[in-house]
């Protein structure tokens, strides 16, 4: 993983208090596992967060029915053995790609790979219920995504092999972010496997696929 492309401080903060969607909260997460700073980060959020609730008292924090309730639970709950999740897998052409466990929801929510154009495919994710477009993206060894800049927001999370554009390259576990001030174009020398989410069409800015503009609503499908 590179050292520049993270989640930004709201994204952690977010994350820490739960306050992330879920499917940003795994984007975080997956990233997470493979970057010690943003842990750490994390870890001292969620420290201060649990310092802030200490500090109230039993009733201030909830009500007495509530924390009476609450501490039944805890008792009656029966002794879990901790379990390491273990990693799941995509396939594409033949090939099995590990991934992190906390992909393995998307990956059986993900439809048929698809060729968009010459090398660069794709796997719609739906049923996820949000505001914006998830997908799968794979671009083969050599492969390329037209330039464009983005009329909303765009999260590439690198999964495995790595794919570089003007602004740097990407590695796996880098979160890369960009909005409408970015405009590139994505390539890969050796294969690259992204989780990637949209929240509005692109904007394509050179070659045949400009002519794709008119259209992008009809092609920009969001989870629910």
């Amino acid at each position: 993983m590179s050292d520049r492309h993270h989640p930004t401080a709201m994204e952690l903060g977010q994350f820490a208090s739960g306050e992330l969607d879920d499917v940003l909260a795994i984007m975080v997460s997956v990233h997470l596992g493979q970057c010690r700073r943003c842990h750490g980060r994390v870890e001292l959020l969620q420290q201060h967060q649990a310092d802030q609730l200490a500090e109230l008292s039993p009733d201030a924090a909830y009500g007495n029915d509530e924390l009476a309730r609450m501490l039944n639970l805890l008792e009656d709950a029966p002794a879990l053995e901790p379990r390491v999740p273990e990693p799941t897998q995509m396939e594409f052409q033949g090939r099995r790609i590990d991934l992190p466990a906390a992909l393995a929801g998307l990956v059986e929510r993900a439809g048929p790979w698809s060729r968009v154009v010459n090398r660069l495919w794709n796997a719609p994710i739906q049923d996820h219920r949000r505001a914006y477009q998830l997908n799968f993206i794979y671009m083969e060894p050599g492969g390329s995504i037209a330039a464009h800049t983005h009329k909303g927001r765009e999260w590439t999370l690198v999964l495995d092999g790595h794919f570089s554009d003007d602004a740097g390259d990407y590695a796996p576990g880098d979160l890369v972010h960009c909005t409408e001030a970015n405009e590139h174009s994505p390539r890969s020398e050796q294969g690259c496997l992204c989780l990637a989410v949209i929240d509005a069409p692109l904007h394509f800015t050179s070659g045949l696929a400009r002519a794709l503009n008119p259209f992008s609503q009809l092609f920009f499908k969001t989870g629910g």
